[in-house]
């Protein structure tokens, strides 16, 4: 099947919890329900806010991640549902696959 327009295919969005350490990336959508979502955007997690991976804690804990300059620890589970791209990608400076 022919495109009949000149858009490139929209890539499948990255969530948090996929992002090794020390990339940096754009949060794009939140796929979170109920009290978790008050309590990202109190600690600055919104869409549009900058965020990379710092370390992670022994034994599968919480990652600690830079938000914005700040430092917040998020559960996998959490960060699982939290859609991001690559901060250069979102810049324009690097083209989407």
């Amino acid at each position: 099947m022919r495109r009949t327009d000149n858009s490139a295919p929209t890539p499948p969005d990255r969530t948090l919890a996929d992002v090794p350490l020390e990339e940096e990336v754009v949060l794009v959508r939140m796929d979170v329900a109920g009290d978790d979502v008050e309590s990202l955007l109190e600690r600055g997690i919104v869409p549009g806010c900058k965020l990379c991976p710092i370390r992670h804690a022994p034994a599968g804990g919480p990652t600690v991640y830079r938000v914005d300059g700040a430092l917040v620890a998020l559960r996998k589970e959490t960060a699982a549902c939290l859609c991001v791209r690559s901060a250069l990608e979102a810049a324009g400076v690097l083209a989407s696959n």
